[in-house]
């Protein structure tokens, strides 16, 4: 079955990425190349940061980390050549040819999965199983000429199953309880159930569609509001199709692709200069996503045998919103967002099965461009 269900996302994400010539635009000029270093985003999310719905339980989504550098270094580098490779397979490449300016990033990437009780060691069978990743991806990013379309296509190998997520888990908390002087919260004891355990390599690949549909128009000037709409589709560890909306208000500068707003998005890279000089930004966002779920190896497990599995839901709700500021320092723009109601819907079958809520901080430091 999970075989099929791979068989079947590789479709939807050739389906997204095929569909794509009503939305792409004609071949113009040459856009302007992208520079060689264009930024560096850090990226936390963590159920203990506060946030709307917040149980403080260190449980369901734990805590995910990324570290984004961007550039044209990426591709000068090679390191897109796998993704090249997939992206030529499924008919992204000629998509990304079409566009206009070129964003090349590399990530890496951890994540980690709780139940509520991290004291038994042995499996909860009616919670989540623990579940770690970490891995390395390459993301392209292609913008259409008219600036109100974009296409991205990334690509990550990685494991499941490491120690590395208990060590840092144990790491945080006995720091937390130094902090505080309390008892809480415990070292965690679980993670020998955990899915995959002693690692197992694992990989994925995702296509994404956004449309800007109202709101100012994309550009080096001041903006106010911006209304867009997507779809995405990804195979491997996780297979699945979403679509969803999304709206930003407020003053800014950057476009609807560059914000880092959480783990499902960690932005694009270098911003514009804008035409009056101002640098300085402050807007609140928000989206909300329906997910069809084919695979989740996060839940079921891979190949390797796994002590503790539960189904996936097949249908889930994704949200997130907060607020963003962006301030110049010299050369460089520096972009904070915080995500303060951030979550989805129960996404497995169990009777501790519930919804998932975190919080999330991220801080862009990129060199504006002309």
């Amino acid at each position: 079955m999970r075989i099929v269900d791979r068989i079947a996302g590789l479709g939807i994400v050739a389906l997204l990425t095929c569909a794509a010539p009503a939305a792409a635009q004609s071949p113009a000029p040459a856009a302007p190349a992208e520079p060689t270093w264009t930024g560096v985003t850090l990226l936390h999310d963590n159920d203990g940061l506060p946030n709307a719905g917040n149980t403080f339980r260190d449980d369901n989504y734990s805590a995910g980390l990324v570290i984004r550098l961007s550039g044209a270094f990426v591709q000068r580098a090679r390191l897109t050549l796998p993704l090249d490779g997939v992206d030529w397979l499924v008919g992204a490449r000629r998509l990304h040819a079409r566009g206009g300016r070129q964003v090349h990033a590399v990530r890496v990437i951890g994540a980690a999965y709780t139940p509520n009780d991290l004291l038994s060691t042995t499996p909860v069978r009616d919670d989540r199983p623990f579940a770690s990743l970490v891995g390395i991806s390459v993301g392209h990013l292609s913008i259409a000429t008219d600036e109100r379309s974009t296409w991205t296509t990334e690509l990550m190998v990685g494991a499941l199953g490491l120690d590395t997520a208990r060590q840092v888990q144990t790491l945080l908390h006995r720091t937390r309880r130094w902090m505080t002087g309390n008892a809480v919260p415990p070292d965690p004891l679980g993670w020998s159930n955990q899915i995959s355990n002693g690692g197992e390599p694992t990989a994925g690949y995702r296509a994404a569609y956004e449309h800007l549909v109202a709101g100012d128009p994309s550009g080096a000037h001041r903006k106010h509001w911006q209304a867009t709409a997507g779809v995405d589709g990804a195979v491997g560890y996780r297979t699945n199709v979403g679509a969803g909306l999304g709206l930003r208000i407020g003053t800014f500068t950057s476009d609807f692709w560059e914000p880092s707003s959480g783990a499902l998005g960690a932005g694009a890279g270098s911003q514009r200069r804008p035409a009056d000089g101002s640098r300085w930004e402050l807007f609140a966002f928000g989206s909300a996503r329906a997910r069809a779920v084919g695979y989740d190896a996060i839940l079921q497990g891979q190949f390797r045998h796994s002590v503790h599995t539960v189904q996936p839901r097949r249908l889930v709700g994704e949200w997130e919103g907060g607020v963003g500021v962006g301030v110049p320092a010299g050369p460089w723009q520096i972009q904070t967002v915080i995500g303060l109601a951030q979550g989805r819907t129960t996404e497995w079958r169990g009777a501790q099965a519930h919804p998932a809520t975190w919080g999330s901080v991220s801080i862009a430091i990129t060199r504006p461009r002309r």
